[in-house]
């Protein structure tokens, strides 16, 4: 079972209740090895759209990509690597797929994220 110990649960972020299977948004995804998380958005922009997410709380994904660059980049490699190895499961994923993430207030919570969209 995933040991998120270290994450403090808040109103704010709910990833940390979500990888403790809290709430019942579906984890797509788990590697507690490199302490990553693929999960189902919960307001979906496309047919597939996912979060790629780290365990710990590291700030945004700004803060990541500045404060631990290579961090930042396993996390971009898992979610493309994760993505193209569901293909068979989610078909839309063939026809190719994006990886965005947002930077500044745009970025409405605060927790480091990838997002997977499918692009149909």
């Amino acid at each position: 079972m995933l040991d998120l110990d270290d994450v403090p649960l808040n109103n704010e972020n709910p990833f940390p209740a979500i990888l403790q299977g809290d709430t019942q948004e579906k984890i797509v995804h788990q590697d507690d090895e490199k302490r990553f998380a693929i999960i189902e958005a919960l307001h979906p922009e496309a047919a597939v759209h996912w979060l790629a997410v780290t365990y710990e709380d590291s700030g945004n994904t700004e803060d990541l990509m500045c404060g631990d660059r290579e961090r930042f980049l396993d996390l971009i490699d898992y979610a493309i690597n994760v993505a193209k190895s569901q293909t068979e499961e989610y078909p839309l994923l063939q026809q190719g797929f994006s990886i965005k993430f947002h930077c500044g207030a745009f970025e409405t919570i605060p927790h480091a994220k990838l997002h997977i969209l499918t692009t149909e």
